[in-house]
Order: structure tokens, then C-alpha cells, then sequence
């Protein structure tokens, strides 16, 4: 605020009498006296700009900003070269547009930070005011561009460098976000929002175990801030400490027992610890608190699809557009051409996929049904499953995604295919007509003298998925799904057995210390694959497929071939709960960890049946 002592003042004894008092009531803060003084020289003389300047000056102190930009505007009307008039009604411009963002009112923020540019368009606290809008509206870069201008022209500013580190959080820029969020507490190391904001950026870049220690650096500064311990409980669900996360969630919730996206949270570590019935009850009260939240309803979705609640699961699914982080705000094709369950006959079906190699080899299946009521069904999915896609039932085209658009009349996403088709438990064919998908003949038969070559019952293994190290969550899961090739010693060890390597990727190490340790061979020759045809023509020579949950084990299902399923804890909602066999595959057994983390008993059980599988075995011909 300005030094009102510094005001100058007119030489008229009168006037000098009356705003000398009213200079020292405002310093002494009785501002209903000051109030006073300052009405009746304006009243005598309404042209006099000083004291107009402090009405504004006083308003400003009582927070009324409207009027106080009121009047600051008309002394500047009357003297245009009054500087402290002009520095005041900066502040009061953007004091107004900061409770303005404080009520929620972003768009009329604007509209008076847009007056203030015009007349001051370097002005650092304006332009992160208008980062601030940005951010509100959606607008990430928008916002930190402003907040960036700002720190240039303004210097280091520690809300400034917080709320630029938000931006560039928002805009995927993580390592950016960390570097100007450090900046601003090696200024003020005490700004619990930038430990929490902080906190997000390493847990984006998977730096989960620093992402800890500022989400707890947050709450020793305030032990009620929810959102850092909500935060804090996301990041060791991610670790799998699902226990911890249920206690700093139950914590939040004492504290604020409608809080929605605690509860959001709390359903998913529910479903995590194998208590479904506990998670749909949570994730119903989340929605309910609210409804518009996309993130609920995808939880809700993949609890209800994991209890074969599929009526309720699939509409629910749809919400993974705005509601899952890896899908968010991707959805590659126009809405209004999407399929909804129009009549198909003579129509061009376009269907596409969105997620991993597994899902789509899922999906596939539906083609048929497309088929049959008179689509010609195009298919748009990676390149390496191309060939294979061809054979589904149903198919006409494959296309590799990133080729031109066919023409087509509909499209559909492929794992919408449930909810448009109405499939349920019940379905009867929900499982496909196994096999529904097939490799060339002279593929097979180009594999068949090596593989036959090896005695005893052929068992294809897949120990481990490739990590989707773009998401620290899914990286996660993926290292949860996985195990290293030295726990299945006691499979490898089961005599009348050949096995044969169907992991594709960085193999080899894992291959070589099974060697090491005069460990059975296992036989790769994953180096002559291109693509999963040459995956499934391997497969067609085996008796058996032994896989945590990959692609591959899909594929081994897909293709009517004995395939037994090694299932993590925290299972995928495909494979449910509390039974050993797959709605989606026949020919599908399931082993599942019975605690988390638990591969030994897993492999256990599996040598068991596996032995049990040996013994029986009688070698074709």
C-alpha cells in the first residue's frame, strides 16, 4: 500500500485541516471516520484527484475493489499522469480479478485482467492472474506461457513458479514442473502446495519413493491437507502397499467423510485387496457425491465388470475416455459416426483398437456377430497383430493404424463391442467359437520339425510383460504381473517336459542365467519372429501355454490351445474373481496368487498340475 504520508496536498488550510485527518484515521485504521473525511472533500470538489485517489486507496483496504477501481479510474480521468494513482489501480484490478477466480469466476477475471493489459501490458502480477485464468479453463500451456512472461519481467515469485509448475504438471511436462517447482521452495521451503504438487511430479515421472517424502513433507506442514494424503495413498497403491494406502485413505475420511475423491480412492484399493463387495458399496457413495466425475464411474466400472456384473460394467466402461489417465482425451475418431446399434446391413463397420495387443485379440471375437448381421468389418489395430486379425470370423480388411481411413459408414472402438452387442455372463457364446483365430497352415508346418524334435509333453512359457513405462501406475502393474524367470525352477524342473520361450524382448539375460545355474533349457527362437503369426505358429505346435497375463496368454485362448493363466493378486477385471476358468476362454485355466506377491504358491500349484499333465502325456502318432 502507499505511504500516505507521501501524499501530496493543496495549501488550502481548510482542505489541508480535513484530509489531514483523514490521512491519520485511515492510518489508524478507523476507516468508517476516514470514510467520512474523504466524502466531504469530495463532495466540495469533486474534481480533486488526490482525494478521489484515497477513496480508492480506502476501499482497497476494506476489500471493496469494484469501487475502489471506480475511483481510481476517475482521478486518473482528471489527472492521467498520477502515478500513484495508476500503481493503485493495478493492484486493485487484480485484487478484484483474484476474487473473482476465488468465486469461480474466471471468464469475468478475464474480462478485467484484459483491461489492465491494455493499459499496462507488462505488468508481471497481471499476467499471472491470467495464468491462473488459463489454468481454470483448461488452458495448461496457455498458463504457463503467461506465468513464464510473468517471471521474466517480474523476477522469481514463488506463487508464480508453483502455479507454472501446475501448468507444465497439467501439460505432461513433469520434469519441467519438478524444476520450477524446487525453484520456488528453495524460496520458500515452507509452501506445502508446492511439496504436494511436487509430490505429483515425481510420481508422474516414476520417481515414487521421493514422490513419498514431499507428499509427507506436505502434510508435517499441515496434517490436514487431504489432497497430499490422498496423493500420498496414490502413490503406494502404485507401490502395491495397498494396506498403507487404506489407512491414510481411512484417514482422510474421518476427517471428511463425503470427500469423493477419497472415497474414489478408497474403492480401488478395496478391488485391489480382493474385497469387491466393499469397493462397489464405496464407488456407489463416490458417484452419488459425484455424479460428473469420470474417474469414479471407470472404477466403478472395471469392480462391476470384475463381479460379472457386465449389464452394469460395460455402459459404465464408456467413461474410460475421460475417466482412465491413459485414455484420456484420445479418442481418435468422429462421434457422430459412431456406431450405437444402427441396422448394419450393407454397411461398412469400421472397428479399431485402443489399448494393448491383448485386448484386441479379446475383442476380435465380436466380429462375427457384426458379420452376421450383414457389416462388412473393417479393422484398424497394430501392425504386428495384422496378419493374425485377418483370420478372425467375420473380418474382411485389416488395416495398420496410422494408414489412411478406408471408407466406412460406422465405427467402433473394439471394446465397446460388448455393451453395443449386449453381452452378458449369460451370453453362450461368449467365449467365441474357439478357435476364432487361426495361422497358415504352411507357417505351422514350417515350425513343426524343430519343436517336434524335443521329447515330451511341448509347454510354451511367458514369465513376464512388457512394461508401460510411459505410466508409472501401469509400470507398476506390470512389474506386479511379472516374475523373474528363476521362480519357475521348479516347473523347469518337472521331467517329460520341453519347454520353449514364447517372451519376446530383453530375453536373452534371463535365458542365459538359467543356464548358468544348469537350469533345463529352455529352446527361443523369438529372434525369427516379426509378428504374433509367427508367435501363434509356435503355439500351434505346443500342448500347452504357460503365461502370466500377456498378450500371448490371450492369443493361446483365442486360438482353442490349453493355456494356464499365472494371475497376480490385484487381478484384471477379465480374469474375476474366485474361480479358476475364464468366461472368454474354454480352454483357460487360472492359477491365482493367494496373497499378494505370492509367486511360490502359484508355481507351485502349477508344477503340481503340470507334473500330473506329464504323466498322462502320450506323444502323437
Amino acid at each position: 500500500m502507499l505511504d500516505l504520508q507521501t501524499v501530496p496536498t493543496r495549501q488550502s488550510m481548510a482542505r489541508d485541516a480535513e484530509l489531514t485527518s483523514g490521512l491519520q484515521y485511515h492510518k489508524a485504521g478507523k476507516y468508517d471516520q476516514a470514510s467520512e473525511s474523504y466524502r466531504r472533500l469530495y463532495l466540495a470538489d469533486r474534481r480533486d484527484s488526490e482525494v478521489i485517489f484515497l477513496m480508492g486507496v480506502l476501499c482497497c483496504d476494506l476489500g471493496a475493489f469494484e469501487p475502489a477501481c471506480q475511483f481510481l479510474d476517475e482521478a486518473l480521468a482528471i489527472a492521467p499522469n498520477f502515478r500513484e494513482a495508476r500503481g493503485q489501480w493495478l493492484v486493485a484490478m487484480n485484487s478484484w480479478a483474484d476474487a473473482k477466480i476465488s468465486a469461480g469466476q474466471p471468464a469475468e477475471a478475464k474480462r478485467l485482467l484484459t483491461r489492465v493489459t491494455a493499459r499496462a501490458p507488462g505488468d508481471a502480477a497481471t499476467l499471472r492472474n491470467l495464468g491462473r485464468v488459463a489454468l481454470l479453463q483448461g488452458q495448461p500451456a496457455e498458463a504457463e506461457a503467461k506465468f513464464t512472461t510473468s517471471l521474466t519481467l517480474g523476477g522469481d515469485h514463488v506463487e508464480g513458479l508453483n502455479w507454472r509448475g501446475l501448468a507444465q504438471l497439467q501439460s505432461g511436462k513433469y520434469a519441467a514442473a519438478e524444476a520450477s517447482l524446487r525453484r520456488a521452495l528453495e524460496l520458500k521451503p515452507d509452501l506445502n502446495q508446492a511439496h504436494n504438487n511436487l509430490g505429483l511430479a515425481l510420481q508422474r515421472q516414476g520417481k515414487l519413493t521421493e514422490a513419498l517424502q514431499s507428499f509427507n513433507a506436505a502434510l508435517t506442514l499441515d496434517p490436514s491437507y487431504g489432497k497430499a494424503r490422498i496423493n500420498l495413498a496414490s502413490t503406494l497403491r502404485i507401490l502395491g502397499e495397498f494396506t498403507r494406502a487404506r489407512h491414510e485413505l481411512e484417514m482422510v475420511l474421518a476427517q471428511t467423510p463425503d470427500a469423493a475423491e477419497a472415497l474414489n480412492n478408497l474403492g480401488a484399493v478395496y478391488q485391489d485387496q480382493g474385497e469387491p463387495h466393499l469397493a462397489l458399496k464405496t464407488l456407489a457413495r463416490a458417484l452419488k457425491l459425484a455424479p460428473d466425475v469420470p474417474e469414479i464411474r471407470w472404477n466403478l466400472a472395471l469392480t462391476q465388470l470384475a463381479v460379472g456384473d457386465f449389464k452394469n460394467g460395460w455402459r459404465n466402461f464408456e467413461s474410460r475416455w475421460a475417466g482412465c489417465d491413459s485414455l484420456r482425451g484420445s479418442y481418435p475418431m468422429p462421434a457422430n459416426r459412431a456406431w450405437s446399434g444402427q441396422a448394419l446391413e450393407d454397411k461398412r463397420l469400421l472397428l479399431w483398437s485402443e489399448q494393448g495387443f491383448g485386448d484386441s485379440l479379446q475383442f476380435i471375437r465380436f466380429a462375427k456377430d457384426l458379420a452376421a448381421r450383414g457389416a462388412t468389418v473393417i479393422v484398424m489395430a497394430q501392425a504386428e497383430l495384422a496378419e493374425l486379425l485377418r483370420s478372425a470370423s467375420g473380418v474382411s480388411s485389416v488395416m495398420i493404424q496410422g494408414a489412411a481411413l478406408p471408407a466406412h459408414d460406422y465405427h467402433c472402438p473394439l471394446m465397446t463391442l460388448p455393451l453395443r452387442l449386449g453381452k452378458s455372463l449369460e451370453t453362450p457364446d461368449l467365449h467365441g467359437a474357439a478357435p476364432y483365430l487361426k495361422v497358415a497352415q504352411q507357417r505351422i508346418d514350417q515350425w513343426r520339425p524343430r519343436i517336434q524334435a524335443r521329447p515330451g509333453l511341448k509347454v510354451g512359457l511367458v514369465w513376464a510383460g512388457s512394461s508401460r513405462s510411459y505410466s508409472p501406475e501401469l509400470a507398476a502393474i506390470d512389474a506386479r504381473r511379472s516374475m523373474s524367470i528363476q521362480r519357475l525352477t521348479p516347473l523347469l524342473a518337472q521331467p517329460g517336459c520341453s519347454f520353449f520361450s514364447l517372451q519376446k524382448g530383453a530375453v536373452a539375460a534371463d535365458l542365459q542365467a538359467l543356464a548358468k545355474a544348469n537350469v533345463a533349457a529352455i529352446h527361443d527362437f523369438s529372434a525369427e519372429w516379426k509378428d504374433f503369426s509367427d508367435t501363434a505358429a509356435v503355439i500351434a505346435n505346443l500342448d500347452l501355454v504357460i503365461s502370466v497375463d500377456t498378450a500371448v496368454a490371450h492369443l493361446a485362448g483365442a486360438m482353442g490351445k490349453p493355456v494356464w493363466l499365472l494371475n497376480r493378486f490385484d487381478t484384471c477385471w477379465r480374469w474375476m474373481l474366485d474361480r479358476d476358468d475364464s468366461p472368454w476362454y474354454s480352454s483357460m485355466r487360472v492359477f491365482r496368487q493367494p496373497r499378494p506377491g505370492d509367486w511360490n504358491s502359484v508355481v507351485a500349484a502349477a508344477t503340481a498340475a503340470l507334473a500330473e499333465l506329464a504323466s498322462t502325456h502320450r506323444p502323437p502318432g
